[in-house]
């Protein structure tokens, strides 16, 4: 009996549940020279530094009711929506983040930014200064410190650097069905996304192999190997007939 029509069975019997994987991904220590040529556009690393707080709030008030210095903590906005937020440091006006964003950000000259600088407190938090801008700050340099002046007087100090690389094919999330793979989600910078592959297409084959003929291990690693062993792959879009894309052996550029 064929794998497709013992998981078609098994679906039948007690309802389907199909297990869902994704492609891997590895980093890049030391990428080939050309890879910043390469990279996606108005993406970066970025770094929160440091801040350098005022003494006191506006209306020379304490940051803290029984007197004590702030505890501060910095979000990062995109377009309104809130990008990432830092963990606090306690009591101090020249509180050190040394955080860096988990993957590449992404500020385009249009994107609308917003850092945020907030003393945590028991019942809330309070702002103690904000920078607004088009794209990064003007300031923002490759591989310096930006000291940035927020509103109300306090700084904060950001770094950017080149994106880092990565290397696999980009298929964040798939779905292993009988006889194929569907795919849910893609990574934008990657060679899946480049190939334009799109959520809900089937590939049916990994170079010369028929998914069909592959157990679900070998599948996964057929697939994850896909860049590195130059391996086509055959698809199904829609009701469509089968068609062939060729992902490329560029990196991946995970952001957000």
């Amino acid at each position: 009996m064929r794998k497709g029509l013992l998981v078609c069975v098994a679906c039948l019997a007690v309802g389907c549940v199909y297990p869902r994987r994704g492609t891997s991904i590895t980093s890049v220590r030391n990428p080939r020279s050309t890879a910043m040529m390469d990279a996606p556009p108005h993406v970066w690393q970025l770094t929160v530094v440091d801040a350098q707080i005022r003494p006191r709030r506006p209306g020379d008030l304490s940051w803290d009711d029984n007197g004590g210095l702030p505890d501060a903590f910095v979000r990062i906005y995109r377009n309104e929506e809130q990008v990432w937020e830092s963990d606090t440091i306690d009591d101090s006006l020249t509180p050190r983040f040394d955080a860096a964003l988990p993957r590449n950000f992404r500020a385009g000259e249009a994107d609308q930014l917003r850092i945020e600088v907030w003393d945590s407190d028991t019942v809330g938090a309070d702002p103690i200064g904000i920078y607004r801008s088009r794209g990064l700050p003007p300031t923002a340099v490759p591989g310096t410190d930006a000291r940035i002046l927020l509103e109300g007087g306090s700084y904060v100090s950001i770094r950017v650097e080149p994106p880092t690389a990565h290397r696999g094919l980009g298929i964040e999330e798939y779905e292993v069905r009988p006889d194929e793979l569907e795919v849910l989600r893609v990574l934008p910078f990657s060679p899946a996304g480049r190939a334009n592959l799109q959520a809900g297409d089937r590939i049916v084959a990994i170079g010369d192999q028929r998914v069909s003929a592959l157990n679900d291990a070998q599948a996964a690693s057929a697939l994850s190997m896909a860049v590195t062993r130059h391996s086509a792959l055959t698809i199904v879009r829609g009701s469509g007939t089968e068609q062939v894309v060729q992902p490329d052996d560029g990196y991946i550029w995970l952001t957000m």
